[in-house]
């Protein structure tokens, strides 16, 4: 119920950010960010001057529920004593892109990976953790620090359906 509630307040505050998105218009221009694909990745920053650039997807986190981020080239560093990824600069981008109109959302998925769950109940309490570490919640540790993100994209290419529906619910 927690995330449901957070997951629409996320939704409202993404059709009033983003001024550049429209929900209701077929075309968005939507990229991936973050697999450095063709060797000269840019920062986010760099992107979000584009003005053909509507919706980014920071990809990916491929490794879930035990978090595990992949952003190639563009964020290698982790909090101290921990595998998860801190990446200010990409939290600097994330506000600039916000700015300028964009919004960015972060993939979970991906073509591989170690993800999925166990169960709804496991779903379910990692929809809490996501809305801790990457929207309005307050964890510990962020991997985008205070920058808040406006959704996110399910790239699940495999595995089972179970405890997906109870993330999302």
């Amino acid at each position: 119920m927690k995330y449901t509630a957070c997951l629409l307040a996320a939704a409202a505050a993404l059709a009033t950010s983003a001024s550049a998105f429209n929900v209701n218009c077929n075309s968005n221009y939507v990229s991936y960010y973050g697999q450095n694909s063709a060797g000269n990745q840019k920062t986010l920053g760099a992107y979000c001057q584009d003005a053909t650039e509507d919706v980014i997807v920071l990809s990916f986190m491929n490794g879930f529920p035990n978090i595990l981020l992949n952003f190639a080239n563009a964020c290698e560093t982790t909090f101290p004593g921990s595998t998860l990824l801190h990446c200010p600069t990409i939290a600097s981008d994330i506000k600039y892109c916000q700015s300028r109109g964009k919004a960015v959302i972060l993939s979970m998925g991906g073509a591989s990976g170690a993800y999925g769950f166990s169960s709804d109940a496991q779903g379910a309490e990692f929809a809490d953790t996501v809305w801790d570490m990457f929207f309005k919640g307050c964890a510990a540790q962020r991997p985008f620090d205070d920058a808040v993100l406006d959704g996110i994209d399910l790239d699940i290419e495999g595995g089972s359906p179970t405890g997906y529906a109870a993330f999302i619910n």
